[in-house]
C-alpha cells in the first residue's frame, strides 16, 4: 500500500519538497498538491516587474511539469479546513487523507489591519501588486515617495530597502525630482543579521538621500500622508508598503499556530507538535538562539532549505533507504542596489552568534542573483 504525502501550496518551498519527495518515492507513495494556482510567481524577481525589467511570462514557473509525473496528484482548490486528529484536508469538492502533512501555506497579506491602506498604498509583494507598481512608477512626474513596512515579520528583510534604492535610481535617471523616505517599526535595518551589518545596510540607504525612519509605527493611511502612533505624519505623492503579516485563517483555525501566532516548528526537523505534521517557509516560527531578533526572518531561501530537509525525512521514514538530516539555518539574501549591481549576505543564522557576512554591491552579485533566478525557472 502506498503512502499519500499532502503538501499544502506550491511556492518555493512547496514546489520543492513536492518535486524532491516524489522523485525519492517513485511508485512507493503517492505526493498530492494542494494549490489554487497554475503558475507560481519567483517573489525575488517582481520588484524587476515593477521597475519595467522583467515581463509577468518572465518570472512565473509553470506546475505542468510537475502535475504530469505519474505519482503526482493536483488539487486546483484552495484548503478550506486542516484536521490534524482526522489526518485529513478538506477543499471544496475534496477531502483528502494524509499519512505525512507538509504545510507551506505562506503569509496571508493584510491590508484590512490598517485603515486606508489597502485604497491608498501601492505594493510589490504580488503579481498583481507589482504590474500596479509599475504602472504608477511609469506615471509619476515627481515629488514624495514614501516606502513603509507596515509591521513586522514580514517576507524577505531586504525588501524595503531593496526597494527604495530602486526607486531612488529610477528616479534619478529619468531625471525627476523626488524626497524619498523609508518608514519602519524595526530598530534598524534586517535586525537578524546584527547591529554591524544594520549599519552597512543603513549608510547603503542613507547615501542616496534616502531619509531613513526607524522605530516609526504606521496606524492610518490618507489620501495623501501616512499617520504614525506618536501623531506624527509623512505627507507623499507616491506611498508603497510593505503590509501587514499574517497566517493563514485555516492554520489558525487547526489550531497549528503558536504564541507567535505562527507555526511553532522543531528548527532541526521542522516538525510540529502534530504527528506526521511538518511545516515549512513563511507560516513557520523558529526561536533564534541570540538576541538579534527572536524569531528567524521569513524568506523564500529558507523555506527551500528546509523543504530539502523534510523531503529527505519523509522519503527516509517511508523506505528505510538514506539517512535522516537536520536543517542547518542557513540562508542568503540578495539586497539591489542598482539596475546592475547587488549587495549579498549570507551565513548561519541559527548558530550563537549567528555566523554571518555581508558583501559590498558589485556586479558579481548582480549576476548571481539572476543566474539563481534561471535556476529556478528551469
Amino acid at each position: 500500500m502506498t503512502s499519500n504525502i499532502v503538501v499544502l501550496g506550491c511556492g518555493l518551498g512547496g514546489l520543492k519538497v513536492s518535486s524532491l519527495v516524489s522523485k525519492q518515492l517513485g511508485r512507493s507513495g503517492t505526493v498530492t498538491i494542494v494549490e489554487p494556482r497554475a503558475k507560481i510567481p519567483l517573489p525575488s524577481s517582481l520588484p524587476w516587474l515593477a521597475f519595467g525589467w522583467r515581463e509577468p511570462n518572465r518570472i512565473q514557473k509553470d506546475l505542468k511539469s510537475l502535475a504530469k509525473r505519474k505519482n503526482v496528484r493536483m488539487v486546483a482548490e484552495k484548503v478550506e479546513k486542516i484536521n490534524v486528529t482526522g489526518r485529513t484536508i478538506d477543499t471544496q469538492s475534496h477531502e483528502i487523507v494524509y499519512d505525512k502533512l507538509v504545510i507551506s501555506l505562506g503569509a496571508d497579506l493584510a491590508f484590512d489591519e490598517i485603515p486606508g491602506l489597502d485604497t491608498y498604498s501601492h505594493t510589490m509583494y504580488s503579481l498583481e501588486g507589482a504590474l500596479k507598481l509599475r504602472d504608477a512608477i511609469k506615471n509619476f512626474q515627481g515629488g514624495t515617495v514614501v516606502v513603509g513596512v507596515c509591521r513586522t515579520p514580514y517576507k524577505c528583510p531586504a525588501a524595503p530597502y531593496e526597494l527604495s534604492l530602486l526607486m531612488e535610481e529610477t528616479m534619478r535617471r529619468a531625471r525627476k525630482r523626488v524626497d524619498i523616505q523609508l518608514f519602519t517599526p524595526e530598530p534598524h535595518p534586517v535586525p537578524a543579521a546584527g547591529s554591524v551589518i544594520a549599519k552597512q545596510v543603513e549608510r547603503l540607504v542613507t547615501s542616496r538621500g534616502i531619509k531613513y525612519l526607524p522605530k516609526t509605527k504606521l496606524v492610518k493611511v490618507e489620501r495623501d500622508r501616512v499617520a504614525f502612533d506618536d501623531g506624527s505624519a509623512l505627507k507623499y505623492d507616491l506611498f508603497v508598503a510593505i503590509p501587514p503579516h499574517r497566517p493563514p485563517r485555516v492554520v489558525v483555525e487547526a489550531g497549528l499556530t503558536g504564541d507567535s501566532g505562527w507555526v511553532p516548528v522543531n528548527p532541526q526537523n521542522l516538525a510540529t507538535r502534530f504527528d506526521d505534521v511538518y511545516a515549512i517557509g513563511d507560516v513557520t516560527s523558529i526561536e533564534t538562539p541570540h538576541g538579534h531578533a527572536p524569531f528567524l526572518p521569513k524568506a523564500g531561501v529558507f523555506a527551500q532549505g528546509q523543504a530539502g530537509v523534510v523531503a529527505n525525512n519523509i522519503a527516509v521514514s517511508l523506505t528505510g533507504k538514506g539517512e535522516m538530516r537536520q536543517w542547518d539555518g542557513m540562508g542568503s539574501c540578495h539586497l539591489q542596489v542598482s539596475k546592475s549591481e547587488s549587495a549579498f549576505l549570507r551565513g548561519s543564522f541559527l548558530s550563537n552568534p549567528p555566523r554571518l557576512e555581508f558583501h559590498p554591491p558589485s556586479r558579481k552579485w548582480y549576476l548571481d542573483k539572476v543566474r539563481r533566478e534561471r535556476d529556478w525557472l528551469s
